[in-house]
């Protein structure tokens, strides 16, 4: 994409100090052909322009609040808070993310919330992958103590259409303890959660005295190259089409130009390896449990780790259900299980990454009770009498383990039937007994029959008042069938080069 230098200069004496200006506005509209119907619609391009100086009114404090001393450490935090929640700031003339206080007028207002979907866990990831080598802490849950960044993820754009980003420029993060800094997304716009990543690690670096650089693949670019960009370890020219403010910093690295990933290295220091594993496990439900089938029930992990919990999968079976989650509360809710014995565990992990599964939790479903069943008084095995001898129907005792004892639609002879396993278990048939008109009756009481098979295609397993997600798995005594939960959707991770 190119852009004439009278635009490039247009743009920056109207945004001043915004980032991620996107020029999409004055573009030929996007046809899709339909031979390119899979292909997806491309990013809007984008310019990013200068960092706003901090005020006067904003003060010098040194306080080092959250890094520990040591040779690096510039920085007066390293603790990043992404606020995807919405936020009202107030103007004070000075940046304090704790009490949502900016330096600069024109952002005081009411941010609404960036919204929901897979795109927020994904921007978030993608964040932590952009400063992994560095020793910072990123947060989506607001700290309660200390100094930190905050960058608010909000559709709400109080700068103008097109522009994606806005921060104030801190050289060597000497003026600001708790800067504000914004990113104009949500999880509907059509950028991308990569280039959405960009974006805030791009303004949560203006706060820390980097400014831009003329390369593409350095999170500084000032223009929005899609792809993978990274803080780059080696020295870059700087954007010359504005004034370079904090040139001191910069020299102590590069002669002529930004290293922005050796600024990094000096404002934080590295990343040290973390060896704690998490801690996790299923609160609900309880190991032993017994459920009348068909089944709804809410599983519910509790995970913890001394940095942060990035993601806690769930296994059915022994089967991963492919529906991670990456925030508390950690729950999958009103899962549809028909007859049979399940065993659940959950496995958590942090951003090393360090694993832990959880102790299985083992829970039954069992058939649904008929009226008056359990009145026979035949003893504690559940043996169905015969017809006419009182005596066990042939096929041994199928109604053993789970108290079943009589197929839906039986009259009421006095001679109850066998349950009528389809599955073969046992030598009865089901619904030979006299006068029954029944013509094989379901055996989860109501829901589909499920049958077996690898991972089931959405809908198997549900029922029509089902708006939560079905596990399903083959029925039958001992049955080990796979089991699908159906209606969550993975997170994809964010990998670097």
């Amino acid at each position: 994409m190119t852009f004439t230098t009278d635009r490039r200069a247009r743009i920056v004496v109207l945004s001043l100090a915004t980032c991620l200006l996107s020029n999409a506005a004055g573009a030929a509209p996007y046809v899709q052909s339909p031979a390119a119907e899979a292909t997806p619609e491309p990013e809007p391009a984008g310019v990013r322009a200068a960092p706003l100086s901090p005020p006067a009114t904003q003060g010098t404090t040194r306080i080092k609040a959250n890094v520990p001393p040591s040779a690096a450490g510039q920085a007066q935090t390293n603790v990043f808070f992404l606020n995807y929640d919405g936020v009202t700031l107030k103007h004070t003339g000075k940046d304090d993310a704790k009490d949502d206080e900016t330096a600069f007028a024109e952002f005081e207002g009411d941010y609404q919330p960036y919204g929901e979907g897979s795109k927020r866990a994904a921007s978030l990831q993608a964040v932590k992958a952009d400063w992994a080598k560095y020793k910072v802490v990123i947060t989506d849950e607001r700290p309660q103590e200390g100094e930190y960044t905050m960058c608010v993820n909000s559709p709400t754009n109080v700068i103008g259409p097109g522009v994606l980003g806005v921060a104030m420029l801190d050289c060597e993060d000497a003026k600001v303890a708790s800067n504000v800094v914004l990113a104009f997304h949500s999880a509907k716009d059509k950028y991308s959660a990569s280039t959405q990543a960009t974006t805030m690690s791009q303004e949560i670096a203006h706060a820390y005295g980097l400014e831009h650089v003329n390369e593409p693949d350095d999170i500084m670019n000032p223009y929005n190259a899609g792809g993978d960009p990274s803080f780059r370890d080696e020295c870059l020219k700087l954007d010359t089409n504005v004034p370079v403010r904090c040139g001191d910093q910069h020299k102590q690295f590069c002669a002529k130009g930004q290293n922005s990933h050796a600024e990094l290295m000096w404002l934080f220091g590295a990343n040290e390896p973390d060896p704690t594993p998490p801690t996790v496990a299923i609160t609900s439900p309880q190991d032993g449990q017994e459920f009348t089938a068909p089944a709804q029930v809410t599983i519910t992990v509790e995970a913890s780790d001394n940095v942060g919990v990035a993601q806690v999968d769930l296994y059915v079976d022994g089967v991963n259900q492919d529906a991670p989650l990456t925030t508390p509360p950690y729950e999958w809710k009103d899962a549809t299980f028909p007859e049979g014995t399940y065993c659940l565990t959950a496995e958590a992990r942090d951003d090393e990454p360090n694993l832990v599964m959880s102790d299985p939790v083992c829970f039954t479903v069992v058939a649904q009770s008929e009226p008056g069943e359990g009145e026979t008084g035949e003893g504690e095995t559940g043996e169905a009498p015969n017809d006419s001898t009182g005596g066990p129907m042939p096929g041994g005792e199928p109604g053993a383990e789970t108290g079943e004892s009589e197929p839906q639609g039986g009259e009421t002879t006095g001679a109850p039937a066998t349950s009528g396993d389809s599955q073969g278990e046992g030598d009865s048939d089901s619904g030979d007994s006299p006068g029954d008109d029944s013509t094989g009756a379901d055996p989860t009481a109501g829901g589909p029959v499920i049958p077996p098979g690898p991972l089931l295609p959405p809908g198997w397993g549900q029922q029509d008042s089902d708006d939560g997600c079905g596990c399903s798995q083959q029925t039958g005594s001992g049955a080990a069938g796979l089991v699908a939960l159906l209606g969550m959707f993975a997170i994809g991770r964010r990998r670097r080069r």
